[in-house]
């Protein structure tokens, strides 16, 4: 247990001089003080500011008060008021944008197709590569996609459709359209084309050539995917639209059976 008086600085007082008082010796001199100052020096002072630190090796080093007085500056505190600029930044361009979007939203396209003409349908025999005898189609189909853009600000981008035809489950042509952009506030029409090319047919030949001949007709199914958008903002502000069509084609040779012709057509929208 410690003692009391440890708990307190020491403190060492200065008193007078010892020496005879001379009573003359205060008429010799109007400057001179009648005692001497009381002087309180603290011990522990140095202690509790902790201006002396031990050294490992038990040596005392001195630390100086005025560093001790210089105020330490944190260097992430430049970096957080930039956050705190830039996150506010951000908010507020973001609800600008939100509100930009809101005001001017395009409304969705309207986009319809047509089916324009076979301009070649042939199925000639001939021997493939093999020497199996089969039947070669060549064909060419126009297809005209009309889009009505009603936005009056932003134009609408349009990917490359992808165009199929079918007969039955047999897929025998395909078609990859080019990047079209519509105007704001007008309709525009595209000219699309699909077709193929001394395509081999085999077993499925004969049956087309069978029905082409027949009074019920030749059907072939025509897929269509189209991928559109509007880019407000760049990539941040991006309403896609996505349209697929089917329609159902019916070819036949025509009064004269010389030509092959398109009968009758009928599309909808899956999706």
């Amino acid at each position: 247990m410690e003692k009391r008086e440890d708990l307190y600085p020491n403190y060492f007082v200065q008193s007078p001089s010892t020496v005879i008082h001379d009573p003359e010796s205060e008429f010799q001199s109007s400057t001179r003080s009648d005692s001497a100052p009381l002087v309180l020096s603290g011990v522990n002072e140095f202690q509790r500011h902790s201006d002396f630190l031990r050294n490992p090796e038990n040596k005392f080093l001195y630390e100086d008060d005025e560093k001790m007085l210089v105020p330490l500056r944190s260097s992430s505190s430049g970096w957080w008021i930039v956050l705190q600029v830039g996150w506010r930044f951000l908010f507020s361009l973001g609800v600008a944008l939100l509100v930009f979007y809101i005001a001017t939203q395009p409304p969705h396209p309207n986009i319809s197709f047509r089916i324009g003409r076979f301009n070649q349908f042939m199925l000639e025999e001939g021997v493939d590569s093999h020497g199996a005898s089969t039947k070669f189609l060549t064909c060419n189909c126009s297809i005209k996609l009309i889009v009505d853009n009603k936005s009056n600000v932003f134009g609408l981008h349009i990917h490359p459709p992808s165009i199929k035809l079918f007969f039955g489950p047999l897929n025998f042509a395909k078609a990859q359209g080019p990047k079209l952009y519509a105007l704001s506030h007008e309709s525009t029409t595209f000219q699309l084309y699909i077709g193929t090319k001394n395509q081999a047919m085999y077993g499925a030949g004969r049956e087309m050539d069978d029905m082409l001949h027949s009074r019920s007709g030749l059907p072939l199914i025509l897929r269509m995917s189209i991928n559109s958008d509007f880019r407000v903002v760049w990539n941040i502000i991006n309403p896609k639209y996505h349209n697929k069509v089917e329609c159902l084609l019916l070819l036949g040779y025509n009064e004269r059976h010389i030509e092959i012709t398109m009968i009758r057509e009928k599309c909808r929208f899956v999706s």
